[in-house]
């Protein structure tokens, strides 16, 4: 390629800075699945939660029999 082939083709390509591109904004399905995937992950920390929570009763319970 020669230099005036590469000038050429560097004035068809335009360059886009960082401040000037719009991201696409995210659709209200994105954000209902996101709201819904937080809910879930929410919803399996209590879970888990509440089982060690009745774990560490029933364990509590075990120790205190032994006594």
């Amino acid at each position: 390629m020669s230099r005036e082939e590469y000038a050429d083709e560097q004035d068809v390509l335009d360059a886009v800075n960082d401040e000037q591109f719009d991201r696409p904004r995210s659709s209200k399905a994105d954000k209902i699945d996101t709201l819904k995937a937080r809910r879930q992950v929410e919803a399996l920390l209590e879970e888990r939660r509440l089982k060690r929570a009745i774990e560490d009763d029933w364990y509590r319970d075990f120790a205190d029999e032994e006594e």
